[in-house]
C-alpha cells in the first residue's frame, strides 16, 4: 500500500546553493537561479527591468569610443562638500575627467554641479582611483598620479577646484655611506656628509673655533664624526669656561662611546623624489637619485588624519638604504588646514638635542614588512583595516584612540584580497573577494579585534571559483543599507579583458545579510551599449522645491496683478532605493536603476528593450527518503495578484495591466537533460480562474482576491523532484509558495 503525505513551501529564502550534493541539498534553496529577488517575507518576485532613471539626461563626455573601451569609469560620493549640508556630490569619473552630480536632486543625471562643467585630472589615464573625504574636502589617489589630488568645493560659487598634495616625510633612512655605524672616517664622502647633516650635524652648530662642526672634528681628532656620534655630547659642560655649551671634538671623544645609530630625520624630504629632495634640502650634491616610481593607490580618512598606502614600490637610482614602500602606510598629522594633508612626519626635529619629542598629533608611518602589496586601506569604527595581496592586517591605537605615539599592527587573515573594489564596508564590518572565496571580517565582541570567516565556502564556492580571474579582479561591490544587502557587479563573458570595456558588467551577485542567502542577476546589453559601469550611492532622501502661498493671518497675500504671492521651500522626499547604476551609452553617461515594470532591460534606450529570463530550479526534494519512487498527482501554487487595471489598446480592446505568468516544469530524479525522459511538460501555473467583466478603461479590476491559487496536474515519478519555475516575456511573477501531496511506494 502506498504511503501518502503532504509538503508545503512557504519560505523559499535559502537562496542559491552550489555546495551540496544531490542527497544532502538543503530545503528552500535553489540549484540555479537568476533575476529573481529573494524577499524576507519568504516570497519570490521577478526583478524589475533595468532602465534609465526618470527624466534622465545623457551627458556627452567628449571622449572617443576607444577612450571608453580602453579606459575606466567609476562613481564616488562626496557628502557635505565645503561644509554645505544641502549638497551631496556624486563624482562621475570617465577616463581623466570628473563630473559632479547633485545627488540630492530627484533626477541626479540631469542636475550637475560645478556649473555643469567637468574638471580634468592631469596624468589620470586608465588606472583605478581611490577617494576619501575629510574636513569636507576630497582626496583622490591613483597609480596614474604622481601626487594625490585635493578637491575643494565652494558652495557660494558652485566651483570645484583642485590642487596637488606634496606628501613629505622625515628622512629616517639616510643614504648608504659604506661605513660601519661607529666608524670615524679619515675622509668625508658626500654620502656621509649628508648623513651627518641629517643626523643633526648642522652648519649652525656653534663650535669652540667657530668652524663647521664636521670639519672641526677632523681638524682636532684627525677623523670625521661617525653615525653613532651625537654632536651634543661634545658640548663643553664647564660653566666657568668661555666655551660653555659650545661644541668641542675632544669632549665628544670623551663622552661618545655608543656603537648604535643615532636619530635621523633632520631633513623633511619628498616621499617619492628622495634623492633630489635631499640635495635641495642639504646642499650636498652627488647623492643617489633614489626615486620611487610607484604611486599611492589607496587613501582613507581615520582618526582626524589622512592615510596613504598601496605603493607598488619600484625604485630607480637606489642604494642599500632605499626603502621598499610596498608595506608602508603613511599618515598625516591631525588635519587642521590644507597644509596638513601632506605632513606625514613629526613636527619636532628628532635630532634636536632640546625639543625632539614625538607628540600624539604628529604624522608618521607604519610598516608591515610581511605585506607584499597593500591593495586597500579602510577605516572601521576603531581601527584602520589594511587589505593586502597576501593577507589582512589591522592598525589600531590604545583605548584612548589612535596616536602617533602609540599604535599597534596585528594580522587578521592570511587570505589576500583580489581587488580593492570588491571590499564593501557594512557599518564597520567588511566583506571582500579573496583568492580563496568571499570573506567577511567581523569584530570580536570582547576584544573588538577583527576575525575573518568565509561566506562562500559552504554556499556558493563553486559559482565563485568559476568566475574568470579577470572578472574577479575587476568586480565592484556596494552595500545597500536600506535592504541590508551586499551586491557585486562582475563580468564573466569570454570577450571580457582589461582592454575591452573593463568596467562593463553583465552579472550581479547579491548577498542578503539578514537571510544569509545568495541570489544573482544577469544584466543584458547589446554590443556594450548601454552598459552598467558602477554602483551609484543614492542618499536616503532628495530635496525638492515646492511653492507655498503667503498669508497675512488667514488671508492670502495677492499682488496688484491678481497673482498670489508664493515662496519656494525645500522639502525632503524619501527615496525607495539607495542605489542606481552609472551607465555608459556610447560616449555619454547617465544613471539607471531597476525600475521597468514591463520587465524589459533598456526600454528607454531604443523603445524596444531587451527581454531577460527570470528562472529558478528548486533543490532536490527527497521527501525524507532516497530509495523509494514518488508521485505527485497535483501541485497547488500561490501567487500575489498583480493585475490592477486596464489599458485601452490601439485596436480598442481592453488589456489587463501588469499581468503575471509562471511557467513550471517538473524534473524527476537527478536528471540534467530532457533527453532523460524524466522532464515533464511545461505548464502555466498562474491563472485567473474567475471571469471578470470590466466596466471600461478606468475599471480598477476589483477581482476580490489578492492571492491567486491554482491546482495543477503534475505528471511523472521518480526518487526526487525539482521544479523549474520560469518567466514569460513582459509579465510579472510574485510567488508566495506552493504545496502538494506526495504518494510514495512502500516497496523499495
Amino acid at each position: 500500500m502506498a504511503q501518502k503525505s503532504e509538503k508545503a513551501y512557504r519560505s523559499f529564502i535559502k537562496g542559491l546553493v552550489t555546495e551540496a550534493n544531490e542527497l544532502t541539498f538543503p530545503e528552500n534553496a535553489s540549484i540555479d537561479e537568476q533575476n529573481f529577488v529573494l524577499k524576507r517575507d519568504g516570497s519570490r518576485a521577478r526583478r524589475l527591468g533595468i532602465d534609465y532613471e526618470e527624466l534622465f539626461n545623457k551627458t556627452a563626455t567628449g571622449l572617443t569610443v576607444t577612450d571608453i573601451k580602453e579606459g575606466r569609469q567609476s562613481f564616488h560620493i562626496w557628502n557635505n562638500p565645503g561644509g554645505d549640508t544641502t549638497v551631496s556630490l556624486g563624482i562621475v569619473r570617465i577616463k581623466n575627467r570628473l563630473w559632479f552630480l547633485n545627488m540630492l536632486s530627484t533626477t541626479p543625471s540631469a542636475n550637475k554641479k560645478n556649473s555643469g562643467n567637468y574638471i580634468t585630472i592631469a596624468g589620470l589615464s586608465n588606472a583605478e582611483i581611490d577617494v576619501s573625504v575629510i574636513n569636507n574636502k576630497c582626496v583622490i589617489v591613483s597609480d596614474d598620479l604622481t601626487d594625490p589630488v585635493l578637491l575643494t568645493y565652494n558652495p557660494s560659487t558652485d566651483v570645484v577646484s583642485q590642487t596637488t598634495i606634496d606628501v613629505k616625510v622625515r628622512d629616517i633612512w639616510g643614504v648608504d655611506d659604506g661605513l660601519d655605524v661607529n666608524e670615524r672616517p679619515a675622509s668625508l664622502s658626500n654620502a656621509h656628509k649628508y648623513n651627518l647633516r641629517n643626523q643633526g650635524w648642522a652648519p649652525s652648530i656653534v663650535t669652540v673655533s667657530g668652524a663647521d662642526a664636521i670639519d672641526y672634528t677632523k681638524t682636532i681628532i684627525g677623523s670625521y664624526p661617525s653615525n653613532a656620534d651625537q654632536w651634543s655630547l661634545g658640548k663643553v659642560s664647564n660653566p666657568s669656561s668661555a666655551d660653555y655649551e659650545k661644541y668641542d671634538p675632544n669632549t665628544l671623544v670623551k663622552n661618545s662611546n655608543s656603537n648604535y645609530q643615532i636619530a635621523k630625520g633632520s631633513y623633511i624630504i619628498d616621499l617619492f623624489n628622495r634623492g633630489s629632495s635631499r640635495q635641495t634640502e642639504s646642499g650636498v650634491t652627488g647623492l643617489p637619485t633614489d626615486t620611487e616610481t610607484g604611486q599611492i593607490t589607496t587613501v582613507a580618512s581615520y582618526a582626524q588624519r589622512i592615510f596613504y598606502s598601496g605603493i607598488g614600490s619600484s625604485v630607480t637610482g637606489a642604494d642599500n638604504r632605499s626603502p621598499n614602500y610596498s608595506g608602508y602606510i603613511f599618515f598625516s598629522k591631525v588635519i587642521q588646514n590644507d597644509e596638513d594633508f601632506g605632513k606625514c612626519y613629526q613636527e619636532a626635529d628628532p635630532t634636536d638635542p632640546g625639543i625632539n619629542d614625538l607628540v600624539a598629533s604628529d604624522g608618521g608611518s607604519a610598516q608591515i614588512p610581511d605585506a607584499t602589496r597593500i591593495v586597500k586601506i579602510a577605516a572601521s569604527r576603531s581601527s584602520l583595516v589594511i587589505f593586502a595581496e597576501n593577507g589582512v592586517w589591522e592598525l589600531y591605537g590604545d583605548t584612548g584612540g589612535f596616536f602617533a605615539t602609540s599604535f599597534q599592527v596585528s594580522k587578521v587573515s592570511t587570505n589576500g584580497v583580489l581587488n580593492a573594489n570588491s571590499i564593501v564596508d557594512v557599518n564597520g564590518t567588511f566583506l571582500y573577494w579573496s583568492k580563496a572565496g568571499i570573506y567577511i571580517l567581523t569584530p570580536d565582541n570582547v576584544s573588538g579585534r577583527f576575525a575573518a570567516e568565509s561566506l562562500s565556502l559552504t554556499s556558493i564556492q563553486t559559482l565563485f571559483l568559476d568566475i574568470p580571474a579577470t572578472g574577479k579582479n575587476n568586480c565592484k561591490g556596494f552595500y545597500d543599507e536600506k535592504e541590508n544587502q551586499v551586491r557585486w557587479l562582475y563580468n564573466d563573458s569570454a570577450s571580457y579583458s582589461a582592454t575591452n570595456y573593463i568596467n562593463s558588467y553583465n552579472k550581479e551577485l547579491v548577498y542578503d545579510l539578514t537571510l544569509q542567502s545568495w541570489y544573482k542577476n544577469t544584466i543584458t546589453s547589446q554590443l556594450n551599449d548601454p552598459f552598467v559601469a558602477d554602483y551609484v550611492e543614492i542618499p536616503t532622501y532628495a530635496i525638492q522645491g515646492t511653492e507655498e502661498g503667503v498669508y497675512n493671518a488667514t488671508d492670502e497675500v495677492i499682488v496688484t496683478s491678481g497673482d498670489s504671492v508664493v515662496v519656494t521651500t525645500d522639502i525632503g522626499i524619501n527615496r525607495d532605493s539607495q542605489f542606481s547604476f552609472l551607465t555608459i551609452s556610447n560616449t555619454s553617461f547617465t544613471l539607471s536603476k531597476y525600475k521597468n515594470t514591463q520587465f524589459l532591460d533598456w526600454l528607454a534606450h531604443d523603445n524596444i528593450g531587451i527581454n531577460y529570463s527570470s528562472y529558478l530550479v528548486t533543490g532536490y526534494e527527497l521527501f525524507g527518503d532516497i530509495m523509494r519512487s514518488k508521485q505527485i498527482p497535483y501541485v497547488f501554487f500561490y501567487f500575489k495578484r498583480t493585475e490592477n487595471g486596464y489599458t485601452l489598446t490601439p485596436s480598442s480592446t481592453l488589456e489587463l495591466n501588469n499581468q503575471s505568468s509562471c511557467k513550471v516544469q517538473a524534473q524527476w530524479g537527478w536528471t540534467d537533460s530532457a533527453n532523460s525522459g524524466k522532464w515533464g511538460n511545461e505548464f502555466q501555473a498562474y491563472r485567473l480562474l474567475r471571469n471578470y467583466i470590466p466596466s471600461g478603461a478606468s475599471d480598477p479590476f476589483d477581482y476580490g482576491e489578492g492571492v491567486i491559487v491554482t491546482k495543477n496536474k503534475l505528471r511523472g515519478s521518480g526518487k526526487c523532484l525539482s521544479l523549474k519555475i520560469s518567466s514569460e516575456t513582459g509579465k510579472d511573477m510574485q510567488i508566495l509558495g506552493w504545496g502538494h501531496p506526495v504518494v510514495m511506494n512502500t516497496e523499495v
